[in-house]
């Protein structure tokens, strides 16, 4: 409501900004609470009517909001591959590296420069942009830390994750489309440009950008949008383009996870550096503990032990027959012996 700058009180919030007259430059914020030196200065500049807000209003920016909810959904995910309890891990580096990683993410998520265009992916597609790139993120983080890259080789990797695809927001009518023709598909190859342009004009650090530019470059030499090859490309970006192609097949083209595996396995060397696939597959656990999943065999079990195998193959307790009917006996199948027994679906 538009109130007289003499019905003004300390306390009151602003409903909307106040800015200098005859100027654009703010000068206090909407949602900033109201002080009395606030109000002498609003009153010195001959303002005589400001918008304040009832008092049931609650302030909340898209910066706030994203900030928060990336927190927290990373830590969900993070949680989910990497319990607290070091022998629900891999390993015991992995829960070093888990662990440092919950520090990191909450200095990344008030990164002022990255909020908006995280917004906007979310807004644009929440699960073929933000919860693949955060997805993504999680992934590229512990395997950045497993490689023992720096703190800041730790950040650029996970920030350059969140944001790979962002360039795509400005080509929406492509995103989650399966049959490009030749010239959607040219466009679709500018994207990590327009990223990278994006970053550099919020004046994100270099090694971000660097990273967004060069998520589709191979190991090989065959990849845009500058056909680089091995060691040319950046280390953060081997990183998140072997880790956003495993993300994007398991979160939205439902691939089997062992699958997916299956194709790191084969491309190590040719699309992607293979110390990042060796890396990915000894620490990162293709099932997590304690996942409930369906059998080959049509059984459904509980994942027991991921200690044992490594890749998709861990030890799997079964609960439920062929029939969706519970067993009686204790059964475990240990997938690294029986080859022909896969994991399915994750339930």
């Amino acid at each position: 409501m538009l109130l007289s700058i003499y019905e003004v009180k300390p306390g009151m919030k602003l409903e909307q900004a106040v800015s200098m007259p005859d100027s654009d430059k703010i000068l206090l914020n909407a949602g900033a609470t109201l002080t009395a030196n606030n109000i002498d200065k609003i009153r010195s500049l001959g303002i005589l009517d400001i918008h304040i807000a009832d008092m049931y209003s609650v302030f909340v920016s898209p910066d706030d909001k994203i900030s928060q909810a990336l927190e927290d959904d990373f830590l969900h995910i993070l949680a989910t591959l990497c319990p607290e309890h070091p022998s629900a891990n891999m390993n015991d580096d992995i829960v070093k590296v888990a662990k440092k990683l919950k520090t990191l993410i909450k200095k990344i998520s008030k990164l002022s420069e990255i909020l908006p265009f995280l917004f906007e992916m979310k807004i644009t597609s929440n699960l073929y942009l933000y919860q693949h790139s955060l997805y993504t993120a999680v992934l590229s983080g512990l395997v950045a830390g497993c490689m023992k890259l720096t703190t800041e080789e730790i950040v650029y990797t996970i920030a350059g994750a969140l944001l790979h695809n962002i360039g795509l927001c400005e080509m929406p009518m492509l995103i989650g489309s399966e049959n490009l023709s030749g010239q959607q598909l040219e466009l679709y190859k500018e994207h990590p440009t327009y990223g990278y342009y994006f970053a550099i004009q919020k004046n994100i650090p270099r090694g971000i950008a660097d990273c967004i530019h060069a998520h589709h470059e191979k190991w090989n030499g065959s990849g845009y949008p500058r056909g680089i090859s091995g060691e040319e490309i950046p280390i953060t970006a081997r990183i998140v383009g072997m880790c956003s192609s495993y993300s994007a097949k398991i979160t939205y083209k439902n691939t089997p996870r062992y699958m997916a595996v299956e194709e790191l396995y084969g491309t190590s060397g040719i699309y992607y550096d293979p110390d990042v696939v060796n890396t990915f597959i000894e620490n990162i656990p293709v099932y997590p503990l304690g996942e409930v999943v369906r059998l080959s065999t049509q059984e459904v079990g509980i994942v027991s032990n991921i200690r044992k195998n490594k890749g998709p193959r861990p030890l799997v307790k079964v609960y439920y027959n062929r029939v969706n009917r519970p067993i009686t006996e204790d059964r475990i199948i240990d997938l690294g012996t029986e080859r022909t027994i896969f994991i399915e679906e994750i339930l």
